[in-house]
């Protein structure tokens, strides 16, 4: 369960809560420092924010490695006097200077408003001072009004926390004397923080008679609002809501320290181990539905198969050697046969100068068998029939003597079967039917 603490002079304060889509309190219970590990379980989760001597500051440090960085720190602290040998430094680094040196901004608190943590069985996230928890809680819920001054007035004191995005500025606590002199004393901090940081925002938890002496001042100031839907008074509380935010500055013990980052690793083990059953159960589904689209695919392969041995085995191989000789033998003959442009080639070589042919066509007669002379073997022959129209030109007499050379010359390789020679519509016509004996053997 994840619990708050806020630790005071009074005792200790532990809230349950859960911090969903909304904050929600479980329980709250009081205690101190030794009945405290009586409410606090090894599974809790806890957060703390403690009362404590504070000193806050920058400074220029070797920023070569943590531990060389703190014990420059803790050197400083220890000439300044404030603390005796019995204090704590948690620093962060605002901005390099060269390879060595840094811009440290540190917090100090006295080891022993806290070192009590080592005495509980749980896992603490952080261990801050109570300035440092408020300061987070107004970053968070202000964010845009930075540089803050808040103001926080309890029974016995009022503090004074001056804050920017990045680090604490200025805290102070002013006691009640009785007097009222704490007010006199808390306007001339107030006009002083005002001046040195820039402060526009004033923020006041307080009494009636507190804001307006303030106001009677002349310092504005406003009541903070949170969004925060719980049953808790806002003035006794702020220091546990300020723990809901996570702090740069820390104050957690070596041991809490290591079982922090125990627990840390832990839970990011437990996350990845969620995000690798989740793939893992994906990867499986995707297997699954593999499985039965390649056992699907592989029906198919096999139908498909099947069906082509069965076209296979439909496929004739008996071979008939004489169905292919004969069909080579067409392809021979087909071969033989005369072309129309090599006849037309052969009939050109008989032309004379003043004879065209206007219309050429072949037709095929019968084939018969005729006796090899050399052999006893039968020879296949297919006659041709040639027939020609053409023009001479000309006069009568010189086209009939070139028509009647043009016969001569080919009535040496054809058989002439028709022969006419006419005049019709001004033209020297002629009709041409002959007729060619091929052998295809």
């Amino acid at each position: 369960m994840k619990k708050l603490l806020y630790c005071s002079k009074k005792g200790i304060k532990i809230v349950s809560y859960k911090n969903g889509k909304k904050f929600e309190i479980l329980d709250i219970k009081e205690s101190d420092i030794e009945t405290l590990p009586e409410f606090i379980k090894p599974k809790d989760i806890v957060s703390l924010a403690f009362e404590s001597n504070l000193y806050v500051d920058t400074g220029e440090f070797i920023s070569l490695s943590k531990l060389a960085t703190h014990a420059s720190i803790k050197n400083t602290v220890s000439n300044l006097g404030i603390f005796g040998q019995d204090f704590e430094i948690s620093f962060k680094k605002l901005k390099p200077i060269d390879k060595t040196k840094a811009i440290f901004y540190y917090v100090v608190v006295n080891k022993d408003s806290f070192d009590f943590i080592d005495r509980l069985d749980c896992t603490i996230e952080q261990c801050v001072p109570v300035e440092i928890a408020i300061k987070n809680l107004f970053c968070n819920q202000y964010a845009n009004q930075l540089p803050i001054l808040a103001i926080i007035e309890k029974d016995e004191f009022i503090i004074t926390i001056a804050f920017d995005k990045d680090r604490l500025l200025n805290a102070k606590k002013i006691h009640k004397e009785g007097f009222g002199t704490e007010t006199q004393e808390l306007i001339q901090y107030i006009e002083q923080i005002v001046s040195q940081y820039s402060v526009k925002n004033i923020y006041c938890l307080g009494s009636k008679e507190l804001i307006d002496n303030l106001q009677n001042a002349n310092i504005k100031v406003s009541a903070p609002t949170f969004k925060f839907d719980s049953k808790l008074e806002l003035n006794d509380y702020i220091e546990v809501l300020g723990l809901l935010y996570k702090s740069d500055i820390n104050f957690l013990t070596p041991k809490h320290k290591e079982n922090y980052e125990t627990f840390k690793h832990a839970q990011i083990a437990s996350k990845l181990s969620i995000v690798v059953l989740i793939g893992g159960v994906l990867i499986f589904f995707a297997g699954f539905i593999n499985y039965f689209k390649i056992l699907d695919l592989t029906n198919q392969l096999n139908a498909e198969l099947s069906s082509y041995n069965k076209s296979l085995g439909s496929i004739d191989t008996n071979i008939n050697a004489t169905n292919i000789q004969n069909n080579i033998n067409l392809f021979i003959k087909y071969q033989k046969l005369p072309r129309l442009d090599s006849i037309l080639s052969e009939l050109s070589t008989y032309k004379l100068p003043n004879l065209y042919f206007i219309e050429v066509d072949i037709s095929n007669a019968q084939p018969a068998n005729i006796q090899n002379a050399t052999s006893n073997n039968t020879l296949e022959t297919v006659n041709y029939t040639i027939n020609i129209k053409g023009l001479v030109f000309g006069d009568l007499k010189s086209a009939k003597g070139e028509f009647n050379e043009f016969l001569k010359e080919v009535s040496k390789n054809y058989k002439i079967n028709v022969s006419n020679f006419y005049y019709l519509d001004g033209k020297l016509l002629f009709d041409l039917s002959l007729e060619e004996k091929n052998v295809l053997s």
